[in-house]
């Protein structure tokens, strides 16, 4: 079967809990590079459609990407829950590799803040490798700003990486 690099092709929308699958496995193939994201092992299927099925009520918007009906990526902010902290989310999102640079993450991110906005939340926070310079560069074209360096802040196979923390302000509608 041929992949068709249409834009046409990719949508972007609220994932499900019939998404399940396909997290998981952008979940496990972005793990497993064992460099983008935290987790280098994926939670279990179960636990990602416990997750899925629990969005609402544990503060988490969620967007899949979808290349045709399999999902190629995610993108989510969750609430932080402390009083005082409400107003503010973490982002985390993951494309698998053979679709990054294709304008995904920036369409994930477009739609997950516009979400965002619409819920109140005016501060969107989020870590990255200082390593992962294209996802840096997404980052700041949607206005995310460069708040701090962790250094040294992960050691995995040998390899120290400084993570960098930013943030985006989201003015009130």
């Amino acid at each position: 079967m041929h992949e068709s690099d249409s834009s046409s092709d990719f949508s972007i929308r609220p994932s499900s809990p019939a998404d399940a699958d396909g997290v998981w496995y952008c979940l496990d193939s972005v793990a497993r590079e064992r460099r983008h994201i935290a987790m280098v092992e994926p939670p279990t299927l179960e636990e990602v459609r416990s997750f899925l099925c629990t969005l609402a009520e544990r503060g988490v918007i969620q967007f899949v990407a979808l290349a045709g009906s399999q999902v190629v990526g995610w993108c989510d902010v969750t609430r932080k829950p402390i009083e005082g902290f409400r107003h503010s989310a973490v982002l985390g999102m993951g494309l698998l590799e053979r679709y990054r640079g294709r304008g995904l993450g920036s369409a994930l991110l477009r739609a997950v803040l516009a979400e965002a906005r619409s819920r109140d939340l005016s501060r969107i926070e989020l870590e990255v490798y200082t390593s992962n310079q294209p996802a840096i560069a997404v980052y700041e074209r949607v206005g995310f700003r460069r708040e701090g360096i962790k250094r040294s802040a992960r050691i995995l196979d040998g390899e120290v990486k400084d993570i960098l923390c930013m943030a985006l302000l989201i003015p009130a509608a």
